[in-house]
């Protein structure tokens, strides 16, 4: 009797420390689920809030790729005559027509050439005295310039540089007293010692703006640096618009 009572004591004692162990290990795995659970809600945030916090990616690229432009510019422009200490400037009216060919070689700056045709003009009255005047030229220009994406439907485009140019026609009908004469300001028959130069170059420097990165708008500026005939050059001022290709 005594031996029963002894293997029951144990058999209880057994079973007791079983039912505790199975116990503290439901505790650790309920433990270990909810510290999983957490770690995955962790996770989720610290994902989303690394979307957030993702700056979005520009529209352009920091280099700019090679383009084209067709443009038409309005060109006020003015003769310049000094000679000791007094001068003179005769005002003209001009259009162009050209293209200009874009080509970076170092991230967004690069170079800037093309060609236009251009047709100056003026008429005035005098006296009786009718004089209507006709220049047409053909310049070359050549430019730094540096295409500046301002954001994806802007960009900014200024250009400094030399040109050349090369006048074709320059002629000017005189009308007085129902008589009327013709005169070419390349013929040394007509002007002497004023005839005019063929050939000339200068300076020039602007900026343009790029539309939805096809349209154009933009001014600048253009002196000559050599005269076109003695004590004689011209200045004026670009206003263009154009389209890219």
């Amino acid at each position: 009797m005594k031996k029963t009572m002894t293997r029951l004591m144990a058999v209880l004692i057994l079973m007791t420390g079983w039912t505790v162990a199975f116990a503290q290990g439901s505790v650790t795995v309920d433990q270990a689920n909810r510290m999983l659970q957490q770690r995955r809600q962790q996770q989720q945030q610290q994902s989303g809030q690394r979307q957030v916090n993702q700056p979005q990616t520009n529209y352009y690229s920091s280099a700019s790729q090679p383009f084209a432009t067709f443009f038409l510019e309005y060109n006020p422009t003015t003769l310049h005559v000094s000679y000791k200490g007094h001068s003179n400037n005769t005002s003209y009216q001009g259009l162009s027509l050209g293209g200009n060919y874009f080509y970076p070689f170092a991230g967004s700056l690069g170079a800037d050439f093309g060609l236009k045709l251009q047709y100056f003009f003026r008429s005035e009255k005098e006296k009786g005295v009718k004089t209507n005047s006709n220049l047409l030229s053909a310049t070359i220009p050549v430019n730094l310039a540096y295409d500046w994406h301002v954001s994806d439907g802007l960009a900014i485009y200024p250009y400094a540089g030399l040109f050349a140019r090369f006048n074709i026609m320059a002629k000017s009908k005189v009308e007085s007293d129902g008589h009327s004469r013709t005169y070419d300001a390349f013929s040394k028959d007509d002007m002497g010692d004023d005839t005019w130069n063929r050939f000339q170059f200068g300076w020039q420097a602007g900026v343009n703006c790029r539309i939805s990165e096809t349209f154009i708008v933009g001014g600048g500026y253009w002196m000559d640096l050599s005269e076109l005939t003695e004590h004689t050059k011209a200045y004026g001022f670009n206003i263009t618009l154009g389209m890219k290709f």
